[in-house]
């Protein structure tokens, strides 16, 4: 089956996929936490939570090339390197395993930043990620909320500068958000990236 295949079938694929084996999880603990909760000073992002669709096409994405190509992406440049090796049904079992974690995360408090970053985000990110940056599964749009700030705000700065995105290497939804990330100045970004840290994230 090809890769293209498996973004159209990601749906069904993350229902269906068995758990990933206690090694293969083990592995991406080291970075990720054992909760998926991250790790900044590894730049690595909270999985727990995350729309099982987005995470799957992502790591798709690393193993094809699509992500992780520019050498300033340090962080990009090791998840393309680690998921060489992992199969596509091995992929889909991870973006099904961390789909299924659950953590809450508290809001920030409320702030004038915040204020203006929330007409921003409504102007420009509320079609794709939410009203309430929840995401969207049938447009494959991360859920915000889960993500801390410094990760939104790096990856906000990888689309800028071209490390993500890319004509030549990204897929369309990368190319989308590529466009979007040089609308928008540094002060306009770190505002919409305090508005998304207000909202958290209470699982039920």
């Amino acid at each position: 089956m090809t890769s293209l295949a498996l973004l159209f079938l990601a749906p069904l694929a993350t229902q269906a996929t068995e758990a990933p084996t206690a090694a293969l999880s083990a592995t991406c603990a080291v970075c990720h936490g054992a909760e998926g909760q991250g790790n900044q000073a590894l730049g690595a992002p909270r999985l727990a939570g995350q729309n099982a669709q987005y995470l799957a096409r992502q790591l798709l994405n690393f193993k094809a090339g699509r992500r992780g190509y520019a050498q300033q992406d340090q962080a990009g440049q090791s998840m393309r390197a680690i998921t060489q090796s992992l199969s596509e049904e091995q992929l889909a079992s991870l973006a099904a395993h961390y789909a299924g974690l659950q953590l809450a995360k508290a809001p920030q408090s409320d702030s004038a930043t915040a204020k203006v970053g929330a007409a921003r985000y409504q102007d420009t990110c509320a079609a794709c990620h939410g009203q309430f940056a929840q995401g969207y599964a049938h447009l494959q749009a991360p859920d915000l909320r889960i993500l801390d700030g410094w990760y939104i705000d790096q990856q906000l700065n990888n689309y800028a500068q071209g490390w993500r995105g890319a004509d030549e290497y990204s897929d369309i939804q990368g190319k989308w958000m590529q466009a979007i990330a040089t609308q928008i100045n540094n002060e306009e970004r770190r505002a919409v990236v305090d508005f998304i840290e207000t909202l958290g994230v209470d699982p039920k």
